[in-house]
């Protein structure tokens, strides 16, 4: 095959050479730029891929963790809720110790104290001094109160025995001393009447 069949016009020759032709060289591949990425691009951003991943798996599971315990908060204060709103509601307060179970999860223990009355604030009533009825009073004593204060304080406690949980409930509930004794009358007459 002649040259002249590959090139039909001839190619000049380079400067300061003799005169000829240039003929490509046939079976050698030219390497092009291309625009695609090298394997070290490709594990860096597998890397970047994976770590970013990673943070999001662990994201995702402190949330799930803190919503379901968040969750259990709610229900034990709804079970405190239910328990501290019965207290003194159709039987007088006693003082004490006492605990149960709501179901098989949440366990509860409540303790019940009385206020003394020397430490509840006295109420200030003002008596009128003798003698003119239209003169405003002049003299005021200290009355102590006519109700009984209570504190309540209750412990709902759950999860196992390797890692429980628990959620305190302090609160204050009044009760009229007399309505208390009134109440209690007729379970003391009841009792004597049956001996």
């Amino acid at each position: 095959m002649s040259v002249s069949r590959i090139f039909p016009h001839a190619l000049p020759s380079p400067a300061g050479g003799r005169g000829g032709v240039i003929v490509p060289r046939r079976g050698m591949a030219t390497f092009h730029k291309s625009g695609g990425f090298t394997l070290i691009e490709l594990v860096a951003a597998f890397v970047i891929f994976a770590i970013g991943f990673g943070v999001l798996l662990q994201i995702l599971s402190t949330c799930l963790h803190t919503t379901a315990q968040s969750a259990d908060y709610t229900r034990a204060a709804l079970w405190a809720q239910s328990l501290l709103d019965v207290q003194g509601v159709g039987e007088p307060l006693k003082d004490g110790d006492f605990s149960g179970s709501f179901d098989d999860k949440y366990r509860w223990r409540l303790q019940v104290a009385k206020i003394p009355a020397q430490d509840i604030a006295p109420v200030a009533s003002a008596v009128p001094v003798a003698g003119n009825a239209g003169a405003p009073p002049v003299q005021t004593t200290p009355v102590a109160p006519s109700i009984d204060l209570y504190k309540l304080q209750l412990d709902v406690i759950w999860g196992s025995v390797y890692l429980q949980h628990d959620a305190r409930f302090v609160t204050l509930r009044a009760e009229n001393a007399d309505i208390a004794n009134a109440a209690q009358q007729p379970v003391l007459a009841r009792g004597r009447a049956q001996q």
